[in-house]
């Protein structure tokens, strides 16, 4: 239901707002988006604390009621597409427009490499001297903290051509990522993580810009669904790797592997746009 979720918000602002205010309208989206999985954590420790976790929990659910409740009541209704002459799955469409394929095969790679970095980043600090739960915690909070200025970076981007910007925040992602796995200090490593926290939110804003731009309105919902998925499925799936990749490489080498990855994937996305 999140890639339904996903699509409906990202199909009501294309709707909502000119081709010129979309970016800046999904760059609000993913700023706040950041802002609370920064702060979201912070009130859950009292709360747990005060009553317990499932209180946390039954709390985050009515957030979802608050939600559906805003768009039933509080949001004005916006005209409905015109019909498709072809109706069709969003993939279907994605395989026929080299763009959104593009586009698509360059999302689930980007985000598959970066999956293993959530198992090989607390091993890695856990072998590394100084160790301690706090320097994970410090890693985890750069990143945030680097995403929720790069939400609000991501609005002030329009006035660059979309796929460049889009495929440059690819490769500038890959060296950010570079120093977690080398012999470097921890301030590097962290700095550099935060730059990659900086980094994530424009790519979303640009890469759900440019679905926006190039499916047709009659099947813009349909073609987001499809995007969300292939967002939602990568990462897990990168995750998932990140057991073999360990045990073959140790979770240093592993990180410099998706740091790397990452790299490639940047020089070969800009050969084949050219």
């Amino acid at each position: 239901m999140h890639s339904w979720g996903q699509a409906g918000i990202y199909t009501f602002m294309a709707r909502s707002l000119p081709e010129e205010h979309r970016l800046p309208g999904n760059a609000v989206l993913s700023t706040i988006g950041a802002a609370t999985t920064v702060i979201g954590p912070v009130l859950a420790a009292p709360i747990i604390a005060w009553s317990g976790a499932a209180t946390v929990i039954a709390l985050d659910a009515a957030t979802f009621a608050v939600l559906a409740g805003t768009f039933l009541i509080g949001v004005a209704p916006v005209p409905p597409p015109p019909p498709a002459e072809q109706r069709g799955s969003g993939f279907a469409v994605v395989r026929r427009t080299p763009a959104l394929l593009g586009l698509l095969s360059l999302t689930f790679c980007f985000f598959f490499l970066f999956g293993p970095v959530y198992v090989a980043l607390p091993l890695h600090v856990s072998e590394e001297p100084g160790g301690s739960p706090e320097l994970l915690a410090a890693f985890y909070t750069a990143f945030g903290a680097g995403s929720v200025a790069g939400g609000a970076l991501a609005g002030h981007l329009r006035a660059l051509p979309l796929w460049p910007t889009t495929v440059g925040i690819v490769g500038a992602f890959g060296v950010a990522m570079l120093p977690l796995g080398m012999d470097v200090p921890q301030a590097v490593a962290l700095g550099g993580f935060a730059l990659a926290g900086l980094l994530w939110p424009p790519y979303a804003s640009l890469s759900t810009t440019l679905v926006q731009n190039s499916a047709a309105p009659a099947m813009l919902a349909e073609v987001l669904a499809a995007s969300s998925s292939v967002r939602v499925l990568s990462v897990p799936l990168g995750t998932a790797l990140a057991g073999p990749a360990i045990a073959l490489l140790g979770a240093s080498g592993t990180l410099r592997a998706a740091a790397i990855g990452i790299l490639v994937l940047a020089a070969v996305a800009v050969v084949v746009r050219r």
